[in-house]
């Protein structure tokens, strides 16, 4: 088994074997350019090859910060993936690369993201879980798999004056940003999304939910091959006893359904969570997401998350400054959470 690195101009070549094989756009040579315009962020496109033929690929995408220090990571800003293969020796080969570049480039650790399966010799973590809607059947059929509960949330936003839209970043960029900022996250910048749309094209959808002018709740969604996958869902607090939450869930499900996927990822969320708990409304397949380290030099599996004392008083600040600070400072924040 032999490891080789695609460059820059491979990229026609990673696709042709990657893109038939995942379900998420963030393991596409897109993915590459996106982050790369947006952030400068290195990568590693390693392909495992035996008797000439692609056996494995594994993606891999180097981080600078500050304060979130150097290592590498698959499936940067996403919820899994970056690891495909068809035999074991091409998987363990690919591992054992990732292992080797941690070292030479004097990262303190590499992170390998799986939809639930622990990688051999790497230190697993399963802070994560995925929820899974089943979308076979079609609108109707889906429609009726759903709660009583949940049914009866999304009539309450049809109800509503609100309309959707379909293509407007700007406006999913304003409600996802001030959504940000009142959790005390940092967001990405606008021509993070505009980078998506360009390299993305069809695959990555936006959609805005108004009251009147008012955007109130936006998600960004990748449509690959079965599925379709949420990667942002947003809605602003003081709408939400109005539900413009749940009218557009449904909106990207009956739309998902109609079209023909099969598959809808709710995305990634902290287990025992109230994101979790919301979607678990929703029917579906809750499974863990498996976060596989190879610590280098760090001593322990990184915690950067919200919950994590040590940033308690960063987020209740971050949470009182101007949307327009936010705006200015998050960007050079988020790049060091990949």
């Amino acid at each position: 088994m032999r490891i080789e690195r695609l460059s820059e101009v491979d990229g026609v070549r990673w696709d042709a074997w990657v893109k038939p094989r995942t379900r998420t756009a963030t393991d596409l040579d897109a993915w590459r350019n996106i982050v790369r315009e947006t952030y400068g962020m290195g990568s590693y496109f390693l392909v495992a090859i035996d008797a000439g033929e692609i056996q494995g690929a594994l993606a891999l995408y180097e981080v600078r910060h500050r304060i979130f220090g150097h290592y590498l990571t698959t499936a940067p800003f996403a919820n899994d993936g970056g690891l495909i293969y068809e035999s074991r020796a091409a998987r363990d080969a690919l591992l054992a690369e990732a292992k080797r570049l941690c070292n030479a480039q004097g990262a303190a650790y590499a992170l390998i993201r799986t939809a639930g399966e622990d990688l051999p010799n790497y230190v697993p973590h399963h802070h994560y879980r995925t929820a899974i809607i089943d979308l076979r059947g079609g609108p109707e059929a889906l429609w009726k798999r759903l709660p009583a509960k949940t049914r009866n949330q999304v009539r309450r936003g049809q109800k509503e004056s609100f309309t959707i839209s379909q293509g407007d970043i700007d406006g999913f960029f304003e409600v996802f940003h001030e959504h940000m900022r009142d959790l005390g996250s940092p967001a990405h910048p606008r021509r993070y999304y505009r980078a998506i749309a360009k390299h993305l094209g069809g695959i990555a959808r936006f959609f805005v939910v108004r009251d009147g002018a008012l955007p109130v709740a936006g998600a960004m969604v990748f449509a690959l091959n079965d599925t379709v996958a949420n990667l942002h869902t947003v809605a602003l607090r003081e709408h939400n006893r109005r539900c413009p939450n749940y009218l557009l869930y449904w909106h990207m499900l009956e739309t998902a359904a109609r079209e023909g996927y099969a598959r809808f990822d709710m995305g990634r969320s902290v287990e025992g969570s109230s994101n979790l708990h919301f979607k678990e409304n929703w029917g579906p397949e809750i499974s863990p997401l498996s976060y596989n380290f190879h610590l280098q030099t760090a001593p322990a599996v990184p915690f950067s998350d919200p919950r994590n004392p040590v940033y308690r008083l960063p987020i209740a600040v971050w949470r009182k400054l101007p949307l327009a600070v936010t705006r200015l400072l998050g960007p050079h924040i988020i790049n060091g959470l990949a």
